[in-house]
């Protein structure tokens, strides 16, 4: 089972004096929330992590911005799939079901002038639906 370090607030959580360590579901929620957060192209070692979201901040609202907020959203979760098939392939034993991203169920978004916000709902491994909400905004 893999973990990763709780962030919370955008800030490393502690508990007791120590950071802490998240998995499972809560892991893949923080793992797609840190994915559509992130600003597409900002890590030169993983190229494809991150969004483009804050790139309709500001931006003409029209009938077409949802839709392609919304494909923004998949193909971050695509992308996201792939580079957990990949480490899965490679060491199964580090992951548990539930932290596995199996199915995108639903995506939804709203945009504002200053705001964008998402709602996923995925199916992991165990077939329990996933819903993350993520808000991306000017800082």
């Amino acid at each position: 089972m893999s973990f990763s370090l709780a962030i919370v607030d955008r800030d490393l959580a502690m508990e007791g004096g120590q950071l802490q360590i998240i998995w499972g579901i809560d892991k893949l929620k923080q793992d797609i929330d840190l994915w559509l957060r992130e600003r597409f192209g900002i890590d030169r070692f993983h190229p494809r992590f991150g969004s483009d979201l804050e790139n309709y901040i500001g931006g003409i609202v029209d009938d077409d911005t949802s839709t392609e907020v919304s494909e923004e959203v998949l193909r971050v979760l695509r992308n996201y799939m792939a580079v957990q098939q990949q480490a899965f392939r490679n060491n199964p034993q580090e992951f548990s079901l539930s932290e596995l991203l199996m199915e995108v169920v639903s995506v939804s978004s709203r945009v504002h002038y200053d705001t964008v916000s998402t709602s996923v709902t995925v199916a992991n491994g165990e077939r329990a639906a996933v819903t993350t909400n993520t808000t991306t905004s000017v800082s």
